[in-house]
């Protein structure tokens, strides 16, 4: 009877020992994982992520600085273990100095995201090493607070973040011609350039507004073109630069709708930055929808009457509302974000264009502080 009792209670423990190394090193993904305090994440977590074409998210902490990691499962080329550890510090002028623990390649390029409790004023920051700038830095986060990311294969393992005083020198990359007669993206119920039958009406009413509901614009900035008043010259033709991006979700992850996860790019840029050439009159809009064919990239948009312009519900297959009830497409050109619509804003020669997805009414891609 003894060695009977022996024998099951070692069989139990044998299958105890299976479930447990069964289990082992298998995460749940769908919340994010607390980076252990040695850093490391085996390699049977990121063959997981790998294996279920997941996001992973990592959380851990640097003192008084919270961080996430972010790894797309489609990035992941090699699987290994790694170190996510990281020190992080405040320099003496204002800037973030980070270590990594990690010595070599992760295998695939991650997001890092630092969340800083201070506002800082800069649209933009680059990461520098032995005063070079290595990697450049989006800039995110709410009304009181800033998160800075930057997407690293973990080759960098020390450098220091500061905010761009100056503004970049812009990238040159592929020119995008103007369309031909026969490419032309049409637009139902109007004309190439959204033309509407003119009006006499131009009276500002008691609120400051216009008849389109326009708040005051300010000072130096561009006034509103009217799409029925835009007198496009193809005998003229200029360039700027337009970008797309939606980092803001890889920080908000637990409002996205699960359904779009597959329609968030790693580091969440879906176009990066490109030089475009168009015609003299041309708007924001209408460059938008000739660059958006040409890249093969999914864009969706609707006409509002009231604010006479045209307003984009989708790009990339992500919408309003997809990531939390404040979520959408802003646009801002030169560092502001204009107060009317895009087919409203009339391009000039040089102008910087980017489209950035919120998650917060625009306070987490700097909206209101330029």
């Amino acid at each position: 009877m003894k060695k009977i009792l022996s024998l099951l209670l070692a069989l139990t423990i044998m299958l105890s020992l299976c479930a447990c190394q069964g289990n082992f090193g298998s995460v749940d993904l769908k919340d994010s994982i607390a980076i252990p305090d040695d850093g490391i994440i085996k390699e049977s977590v990121i063959k997981q992520i790998k294996n279920e074409n997941a996001i992973g998210v990592f959380a851990g902490k640097s003192g008084d600085f919270k961080y996430e990691w972010t790894i797309f499962g489609s990035d992941i080329e090699d699987t290994k273990e790694i170190n996510l550890q990281a020190q992080i510090s405040k320099t003496a002028d204002g800037a973030v100095a980070v270590v990594l623990a990690q010595t070599d390649a992760f295998g695939f390029s991650g997001l890092l995201s630092i969340h800083l409790e201070e506002k800082w004023e800069e649209d933009s920051a680059t990461a520098y090493q032995n005063d070079q700038p290595v990697a450049s830095v989006s800039l995110t986060g709410s009304k009181d607070n800033t998160i800075l990311n930057c997407i690293l294969d973990g080759t960098l393992q020390e450098f220091t973040i500061k905010a761009d005083v100056l503004p970049e020198e812009e990238e040159t990359t592929e020119d995008i011609d103007p369309p031909t007669e026969e490419t032309t993206i049409p637009t139902t119920g109007n004309d190439d350039y959204l033309s509407r039958p003119g009006s006499n009406d131009d009276k500002v009413y008691t609120d400051g507004k216009d008849k389109y509901l326009t708040d005051p614009i300010p000072e130096g900035k561009p006034q509103p073109v009217e799409p029925e008043d835009q007198d496009v010259d193809k005998a003229k033709t200029y360039t700027c630069t337009f970008s797309i991006e939606c980092s803001t979700i890889l920080n908000n992850l637990d409002q996205l709708d699960p359904e779009k996860l597959e329609m968030v790019p790693s580091g969440g840029v879906i176009l990066k930055k490109t030089t475009v050439t168009f015609y003299e009159g041309e708007s924001v809009f209408d460059v938008l929808q000739r660059l958006c064919k040409e890249k093969g990239i999914h864009i969706e948009s609707s006409w509002t009457p009231i604010y006479n312009s045209a307003y984009i519900e989708g790009i990339h297959n992500l919408y309003e509302f997809d990531c939390g009830e404040l979520s959408g497409w802003m646009y801002r050109v030169n560092g502001w974000y204009p107060n009317y619509g895009c087919s409203r804003y009339q391009l000039k020669d040089g102008d910087v264009v980017e489209w950035r997805y919120t998650c917060d009414l625009g306070h987490d891609v700097g909206r209101g502080m330029s």
